[in-house]
């Protein structure tokens, strides 16, 4: 029986432009096991495994392999002693235009003097793929491979070195449960081989299927470790929030009768939507429940005018209105946060103050020349409403966390005049406490009097949050349940095609 490799991180801290992301942080793992390393956006989860994983060589504190101490400053020392990172972004560590063989043996072709024999090439990189169960053609360019297919890509770079330590930073945000399962059956495997596994995740039911411990941080701070075993969701949840998860949710305002904001009646679109017919009303925060395809990212693309449709009759604020364009929405005050953030939400590459500005950048302009200042101190003003964190509003949003982006993607509607705000899984991807700082902002905005439409194939949010819920199934509303009636599993029931009993 081989020796179980044990890897140790005692008293890590670091700082960032004098802000503290790591405090006197403990972490340790054992080979042929999988810890879970969980906690709300901006705990320092990712930053500890950064750490690890040599990209932040400024850390105070030491770390050890089998006892001994060693140097990690630089990606290439962490490689050197087994310690690979496979991050959520994965097309960063990924070359476009190189094929599938020559991204998995990238580090191989990069050292100075390596022999390129490419027949042997696309050998390892076949064989990297054939431990971990997967088959793709060496051969083609990476840029045609799925996010699944990429991530897989990464796993299989990190065998063609003597991977004793493997970081896993959200490896299922971007997939669907059946490529979830597949990354699963992937970890198993290769903790059966010896290799000690780091399972990013705020997703308590994914880590509890597969992680043997759990450490928890809030803050920079570690606030508890152990076995998963002995820790029950609610105390997880608790410990990652700082209170219970009762709190989660605002109190359920009883909604008083409304003037309609919103009519729709018999909307189809050219592919999926049938017959679709509603009212929101001013205040109401109206729910759109589904299973993946049912129709409710293109229902919301239909409403904000993103993809074509068909309308019987429609009406915005009294007045006869259809889904001509984005550009005609936005000015007949229609706002949406779409599903995939990062490509439709927002620019990704540019400044807090930017993108909270940019739907209303008129209002920080005169005879055409922009007031940075005002839009600065208007952005500031925000991220303290939003609890946006952040260093500064010159902040490129690629450095801030999944919820923080979703912060930014909603807060720069706020300065407009929208009555009608879409949500389409706004919380995808995003930690417990940031979801309750959305879900109160979520709140406040329909108390003042906006219509919400909130899309989502998490029941549990819906029936938290919604005063309506609509249940899509194949592209068709097929019951309507009020909130304070709805529960969980007659919500599935009803997305799965099934009628109650």
């Amino acid at each position: 029986m081989s020796v179980q490799n044990q890897l140790k991180m005692h008293d890590i801290s670091i700082q960032f432009s004098g802000f503290s992301a790591l405090s006197h942080v403990n972490f340790a793992l054992i080979g042929g096991t999988t810890h879970a390393l969980t906690g709300a956006n901006g705990a320092g989860k990712s930053t500890l495994m950064a750490v690890l994983a040599g990209t932040h060589g400024h850390y105070q504190g030491q770390i050890s392999i089998n006892n001994q101490h060693i140097a990690v400053t630089t990606p290439r020392q962490a490689r050197q002693h087994g310690v690979h990172l496979v991050q959520q972004e994965v097309d960063v560590a990924l070359v476009p235009g190189l094929s599938v063989a020559e991204n998995i043996m990238l580090d191989q072709l990069a050292e100075a003097g390596f022999y390129h024999s490419w027949s042997k090439i696309r050998q390892q990189a076949h064989d990297a793929l054939s431990q971990l169960g997967v088959t793709l053609n060496v051969e083609q360019s990476v840029d045609r491979c799925s996010l699944a297919e990429k991530q897989h890509i990464l796993l299989a770079r990190a065998l063609t070195h003597e991977c004793r330590f493997l970081i896993l930073d959200e490896p299922t945000a971007p997939l669907d449960q059946h490529e979830s399962e597949r990354l699963f059956d992937v970890v198993r495997h290769l903790k059966t081989r010896g290799i000690g596994i780091v399972f990013i995740s705020h997703r308590l039911n994914e880590i509890r299927d597969i992680c043997d411990h759990v450490t928890i941080l809030r803050d920079g701070k570690l606030i508890d470790s152990g076995r998963m075993a002995d820790f029950t969701d609610a105390l997880i949840v608790e410990k990652m929030l700082g209170h219970r998860i009762e709190d989660i949710y605002p109190p359920r305002r009883i909604l008083e009768k409304a003037d309609p904001l919103l009519q729709i009646a018999g909307l189809h679109d050219d592919q999926l939507l049938h017959d679709i017919s509603f009212t929101l009303h001013r205040g109401e925060i109206l729910g759109f429940a589904g299973l993946a395809g049912a129709g409710k990212t293109e229902l919301c693309k239909a409403l904000f005018g993103a993809a074509s449709s068909r309308v019987q009759s429609a009406y915005l604020n009294g007045q006869r209105w259809h889904p001509h364009s984005p550009a005609d929405s936005v000015r007949n005050g229609i706002a949406l946060i779409p599903e995939e953030r990062r490509k439709e939400g927002i620019f990704i590459e540019e400044s807090i103050t930017t993108n909270l500005s940019v739907v209303d950048d008129r209002d920080f302009s005169a005879f055409g020349i922009f007031n940075f200042r005002a839009a600065r101190e208007w952005a500031q003003t925000l991220m303290q409403r939003l609890k946006v964190k952040a260093t500064h509003s010159e902040q490129s949003l690629h450095h801030l966390s999944g919820g923080n982006q979703q912060k930014v993607a909603i807060g720069k509607w706020l300065k407009g005049q929208s009555d009608v705000v879409i949500l389409d899984e706004p919380t995808k991807g995003v930690d417990i406490r940031t979801k309750a700082d959305l879900f109160r902002l979520i709140e406040n905005l329909a108390h003042e009097g906006k219509g919400i439409i909130y899309a989502s194939g998490d029941f549990s949010e819906l029936v938290g949050l919604c005063h309506r819920i609509c249940i899509l199934f194949d592209g068709r509303i097929v019951a309507e349940i009020s909130g304070n009636d709805a529960k969980e599993e007659l919500l599935l029931l009803y997305s799965t095609g099934g009628t109650p009993a």
